[in-house]
């Protein structure tokens, strides 16, 4: 499983739209933004496009996505 679906997260997202307008209009966790963050800067045209997308990556988190802080 790539993770959690994120289309119900993204109702107000701006279809076709990129990564930056997908995490802003996500309302979620960590295990939907994490997959998200991990996306190539590209526009998505829709929700069916950024759950493809997300199982492509695998459904990496944000920890494997985020750096560690000093």
């Amino acid at each position: 499983m790539a993770g959690t679906d994120p289309r119900p997260y993204l109702t107000e997202a701006n279809y076709p739209c990129g990564r930056d307008e997908l995490l802003r209009a996500a309302a979620a966790g960590d295990d939907v933004l994490g997959p998200l963050g991990a996306l190539t800067a590209t526009d998505y045209a829709d929700g069916d496009g950024v759950w493809d997308a997300v199982c492509a990556c695998d459904g990496a988190s944000i920890h494997d996505t985020a750096k560690e802080a000093p």
